[in-house]
């Protein structure tokens, strides 16, 4: 069913057209308005704050991700042996292990401030809403002012992702570090996940083997899985690449944005982890826990000078966090 659309009316502004108007014009038609710099720009921070957590483009957004955890959940496994027998007349059943584990998150928030009296007498003063009582962040400027606060973000939570200790003693711009536990010390905790014989620190010369000795060292079901990955430390990615670009008799050269694999897995680069790490497993093996759904609505902001009369803008998230696995013996991880 097709709708005819005959005129177009602007109530607010006593303007319609109709086609006959297009038609008339050669379907251009022009208008004029007067826009205040203040309405230029609209930004929406739940979308910042969204991205942020999600971490698409980061070794996290390869997990599995469980949302709306408050405190604590448990996932539940089931392994069995095996299951097809020669046929008989007796009921022989094989026996099913079904086990739970659980998994807590970290409550953490991320707290920033902005003098508004340093935006006013800025470069960016003319973008700002006339009046000085009232401040709206409905500007072009407080636009890149999340998406930077959005990226430090993401990176903060991708380090934190791996390198997190809650008995760590970081401090300074790394402070955060000590709010939550990540997945290095996780692993490195956990006696089912499988190690190599001696872990040694990863060269262009080893890269190679190492990733052959992980590769070798897990069951035959965990390889053949869809979500079969390897992922690796920045170093060792630059390892990985080197030994390729040495290896002339291969004739392949990675250039550009080209997704690196080794005999067909691929290889996920994880910018927080430290050097030398290098995992291979079934990415939906590991868990990323938040509380997206439920209260986290994005980065508020609050003008203290209707509070405490200040003349400042906080920006202020409270947010759940975790990572973990399900089942060690199907990770295989070298650290140094």
């Amino acid at each position: 069913m097709a709708i005819k659309l005959e005129k177009i009316k602007f109530d607010n502004i006593g303007l319609e057209l109709s086609m006959e108007d297009f038609n008339k014009y050669g379907s251009k038609v022009e208008m004029d308005m007067t826009v205040d710099p203040s309405a230029d720009y609209t930004t929406n921070a739940t979308d910042y704050f969204r991205e942020a957590m999600i971490g698409e483009n980061q070794s996290r957004g390869n997990f599995r991700a469980i949302f709306g955890v408050k405190d604590r959940v448990k996932l539940g496994t089931t392994t069995f042996e095996s299951l097809i027998k020669s046929g008989a007349c007796d009921f022989d059943p094989s026996d099913s292990d079904i086990s739970q584990k659980e998994f807590e998150v970290c409550p953490l928030m991320v707290s920033t401030s902005v003098c508004i009296a340093d935006l006013e007498q800025s470069f960016i003063s003319d973008q700002i809403a006339k009046g000085s009582a009232n401040f709206n962040d409905n500007f072009a400027f407080m636009t890149f002012f999340y998406e930077t606060l959005a990226k430090e973000h993401q990176e903060e939570l991708e380090n934190l992702t791996w390198r997190g200790d809650t008995a760590g003693a970081e401090t300074g711009n790394l402070a955060y570090l000590n709010s939550c536990d990540g997945l290095e010390k996780i692993l490195g905790a956990d006696g089912t996940v499988l190690v190599p014989g001696t872990a040694s620190p990863i060269t262009s010369s080893t890269v190679v083997d190492s990733i052959i000795e992980g590769r070798n060292a897990l069951p035959r079901g965990v390889k053949s899985k869809d979500g079969f990955v390897i992922m690796a430390a920045t170093n060792v990615v630059e390892a990985y690449k080197d030994a390729i670009s040495e290896n002339q008799a291969s004739g392949q050269y990675y250039v550009g944005d080209v997704q690196l694999n080794f005999q067909g897995t691929p290889i996920v680069e994880i910018e927080g982890a430290s050097d030398d790490v290098l995992i291979l497993a079934d990415k939906m093996n590991f868990l990323l826990l938040q509380d997206l759904i439920s209260d986290e609505t994005g980065y508020e902001v609050v003008d203290f000078y209707k509070t405490r009369l200040d003349r400042k803008i906080g920006i202020r998230t409270d947010f759940k966090f975790g990572v973990d696995f399900l089942i060690g013996k199907e990770i295989y991880y070298h650290s140094v």
